[in-house]
């Protein structure tokens, strides 16, 4: 997902801002007026906000822009945002919306309303509002990401190889920032799960330790290589991928049997 110190995004729809299941993909077409990127200034404080923890903070500061100004769709996307990260993504839909109405030319907005939609189980609009902010913005490994897990959830699973595949070129061409690795290290366990429903152990094997090298603390990415070591008859390996586990779920206090 988007990190917050990662915003750079645009968008665009010319629907009315309760219109989320009637956008199609195929119809989208770029604003005439064009996108942009760029959060305006007056809001980076409260994105800085967001940023450091204190949702309701930032939503005091951002209702009174609202009051003021109900047609200012970037304080509309911040808010969303802040519902977003508490995970309130029924609620925070109803302000992505507000935000492409009043706001089209500013794409990020597409992109959080994608997860809102994937996690309140709408598939194929969430992959329509992924595949919109691939047309926005070029290079967001993030929305080929999304993508790839729709496409699993559907069990379509070479379609989502290809957008695993298209996430990690994305974050490979990306300069070094702060938590890529992590994300390369996620896409490349995608990349051995689908392997190993398909049967290609050795695959599989090859590219859970490539992830559990980029990103050791993925701790399903070690209990997955454990059991297919196993499978492979390495038992010295699958312990100490089983070690492993254990380490990494101490280090990011998910203990074992943790609700996942």
């Amino acid at each position: 997902m988007l990190a917050l110190g990662v915003m750079v995004f645009v968008l665009g729809c010319d629907q009315d801002p309760n219109s989320t299941a009637k956008n199609s993909d195929e119809s989208f077409k770029v604003p005439p007026e064009g996108t942009t990127t760029a959060l305006r200034s007056d809001l980076g404080p409260i994105l800085d906000l967001l940023r450091s923890g204190p949702t309701g903070a930032a939503r005091i500061r951002l209702r009174k822009i609202l009051d003021q100004n109900p047609t200012d769709g970037q304080a509309a996307f911040l808010y969303g945002l802040s519902l977003h990260q508490e995970k309130r993504y029924s609620e925070a839909r109803v302000y992505f919306d507000q935000a492409l109405w009043h706001a089209p030319e500013y794409a990020t907005t597409h992109h959080f309303l994608g997860w809102c939609l994937f996690y309140e189980g709408e598939l194929e609009l969430a992959r329509a509002s992924f595949s919109r902010h691939t047309k926005l913005v070029e290079g967001e490994g993030d929305d080929y990401f999304a993508m790839g897990l729709i496409a699993l959830e559907r069990n379509n699973l070479p379609n989502a190889e290809t957008c695993f595949e298209s996430a990690l070129q994305c974050f490979e061409a990306l300069p070094a920032f702060n938590g890529r690795a992590r994300e390369q290290g996620k896409t490349f366990a995608r990349l051995g799960e689908l392997a190993e429903v398909l049967g290609n152990l050795d695959l599989a094997a090859e590219r859970l330790s490539k992830a559990t090298e980029l990103f050791p603390d993925h701790y399903e990415a070690w209990h997955r290589l454990a059991a297919i070591e196993r499978r492979r008859g390495n038992q010295d390996a699958a312990v100490q991928a089983a070690k492993q586990e254990a380490a990494a779920r101490d280090r990011v206090g998910r203990p074992q049997g943790f609700p996942e």
